[in-house]
């Protein structure tokens, strides 16, 4: 009895991430952003209809299975701006021991592009800027990056109670070799791969 519960619960598992393509894990790990424009332009047409088509119930679920599969759902996020996923990204972000890397998170969030998403962002800087020690699964640069972009984005100012002299950001230790302009361009270019445009990246590696 219990092998066979094991099994269904495996099929169903496979048939999840066959729906939510996340065999895309490969090429979304960096190969996708630097591929020939013309080739790169399908990845993203198909990118963005499978997240369009994706199951809300399936997105969440597919954050439970793994590394590979939270890379592939946050990209799925990014491309079809799942705004109903925000919540979990949310509650990843708040988490003071996630359970993985939350660098796309912070890029799901620029590409859902509100007023909302900055404070996500802003709220979850002021948590992890204050964690004592090194943990490499939190992203204060990619979420800051994500921050100034949104700012940038909507006209706003979120993120200059973090960048205060003084401030959260100047009393992270690891602030020091962060270029935020750097960060910021950085989140601009995965925002634009995610809604289907060049992110540039192949023409500046070149």
């Amino acid at each position: 009895m219990g092998v066979a519960v094991l099994d269904s619960t495996v099929r169903h598992q496979r048939r999840v991430r066959q729906r939510c393509g996340g065999w895309r894990y490969r090429e979304l790990m960096g190969r996708a952003l630097v591929m020939p424009r013309a080739r790169q332009q399908v990845f993203q047409w198909r990118l963005r209809r499978c997240a369009r088509r994706a199951s809300a119930a399936d997105l969440v679920e597919l954050f439970d299975y793994g590394w590979r599969e939270r890379l592939v759902v946050c990209w799925l996020i990014a491309a079809g701006r799942r705004s109903e996923l925000r919540p979990r990204i949310a509650q990843d972000l708040g988490d003071p021991r996630p359970q993985g890397d939350l660098s796309l998170h912070c890029v799901a969030l620029a590409c859902l592009g509100t007023e909302q998403d900055a404070r996500i962002l802003r709220d979850y800087l002021t948590m992890c800027l204050a964690l004592v020690g090194e943990d490499e699964r939190h992203c204060q640069a990619d979420a800051m990056g994500a921050l100034l972009y949104l700012d940038h984005d909507l006209g706003t100012d979120h993120a200059a109670a973090i960048l205060a002299a003084g401030g959260p950001w100047a009393q992270w230790p690891g602030s020091a070799s962060v270029s935020l302009e750097e960060q910021r361009c950085e989140i601009a270019a995965l925002v634009a791969f995610a809604r289907g445009a060049d992110p540039g990246i192949r023409a500046r590696v070149a």
